[in-house]
């Protein structure tokens, strides 16, 4: 289903003696179908047997997933966030070229509490138009927002009443063809000693498996998916640096960070353009964003953009960067504000997402046909 030249132009004439273009039914499905939105996709199940298989098998939805990545202009990038009303999306690309992007309240019965949701709600990540979400620091759920599918996970663990999960990821296998869920359940008994259970769930198998390993506390609550791997910031005698976890060997590793001339301030790490990225802050003056153009290179991480310090009295000081637009522009996030700084006229705007509370912890998704099951084929018809 790769690229081809259309094919030479044709007609057919209608009953009234006019006549319209032709394209071959093969064109239509292997060249513009893959570049269509997903709810589109959806609809034109109905057309004929022959479509409804394409747009349900595996390849075409690889196929899909990926037209979707590659394009350049962020069309089915969506952001997700967790407030009091609610989970909620937007457009990503909005953000980026609008004053006002309108927030849509998300279709999913979770079965918890909004009104606290910084207890109930916690967005593990999203691969591939998956987003994995932690339920009261207990459960897992799997779901894909444009199709509405929702998987609930078997329960992590039998000790549940006795802890809760502390840190998680999620991210892809590709090796396996397999999505994977990390989670480490930090478990306090009554004698007051403590102790922590690693497992990662597989989609493929639809089970948790037991994790042996050192622990880590010190590092982050959230990693990072980036080439088969999650990551996190892992802070320890006043430095700090990146942890790997390998999805299909489930082997820890450690990443090793840029040439900093120094390293005595505050590191972030994240996703940046598909790439691995860190965040130097120099306190109250500016953040470099290195990103990881070859994974596990050290000699790839490349210092792409250098942002200013930008004051706000309501918030932290230290905005995190979120995404770069296809203009080199940089959406950072500040606590419930967004920010775009411009490294070409270094200037700051703020766009405003009109009715929304103030959320909590955000993601950000593509428009995918991913099922939450090892199959595809699996869809129910759009209500």
């Amino acid at each position: 289903m790769e690229s081809s030249v259309a094919p030479k132009s044709k007609k057919i004439k209608l009953q009234n003696g006019e006549e319209i273009p032709f394209l071959p039914e093969d064109f239509i499905v292997e060249e513009i179908l893959p570049r269509l939105p997903v709810k589109s996709l959806l609809r034109f199940r109905c057309v004929a047997r022959s479509w409804c298989s394409l747009i349900e098998s595996q390849r075409f939805m690889k196929i899909h997933l990926r037209y979707s990545i590659e394009n350049a202009s962020l069309a089915l990038h969506r952001i997700i966030f967790n407030s009091i009303d609610g989970l909620k999306q937007c457009s990503l690309p909005s953000l980026f070229n609008d004053p006002f992007t309108n927030s849509i309240t998300c279709n999913v019965d979770l079965g918890i509490n909004f009104q606290r949701p910084m207890e109930s709600v916690y967005l593990v990540g999203s691969c591939n138009g998956l987003v994995c979400i932690l339920l009261d620091r207990r459960r897992f759920v799997l779901w894909n927002p444009t199709t509405r599918m929702l998987k609930n996970l078997p329960p992590f663990d039998n000790k549940m009443r006795h802890g809760s999960i502390t840190k998680y990821g999620f991210g892809f296998d590709e090796l396996n063809d397999d999505y994977r869920v990390f989670g480490l359940l930090s478990v306090f008994c009554v004698s007051g000693a403590y102790f922590p259970i690693r497992k990662v769930y597989s989609l493929r198998a639809n089970s948790w498996k037991v994790v042996e390993g050192k622990d880590a506390s010190p590092f982050d609550e959230k990693g990072f998916h980036v080439s088969g791997k999650l990551h996190w910031n892992i802070r320890y005698a006043q430095k700090c640096g990146i942890a790997s976890f390998d999805l299909n060997t489930m082997v820890c590793g450690v990443v090793e960070l840029p040439f900093f001339t120094e390293l005595s301030h505050k590191l972030g790490v994240g996703v940046l353009k598909g790439c691995l990225s860190v965040h130097y802050y120099h306190r109250k003056t500016h953040v470099d964003i290195w990103l990881m153009k070859e994974y596990g290179v050290r000699d790839s991480w490349e210092k792409v953009v250098t942002v200013p310090y930008y004051h706000d009295p309501r918030e932290n000081p230290l905005p995190t960067p979120f995404a770069i637009g296809p203009n080199g522009e940089v959406l950072l996030h500040n606590g419930d504000t967004f920010i775009i700084y411009n490294p070409k006229s270094n200037v700051f705007r703020l766009p405003q997402i009109i009715e929304h509370a103030r959320f909590l912890n955000l993601d950000n998704y593509i428009e995918s046909l991913a099922p939450v099951v090892p199959y595809a084929g699996l869809y129910k018809p759009s209500e």
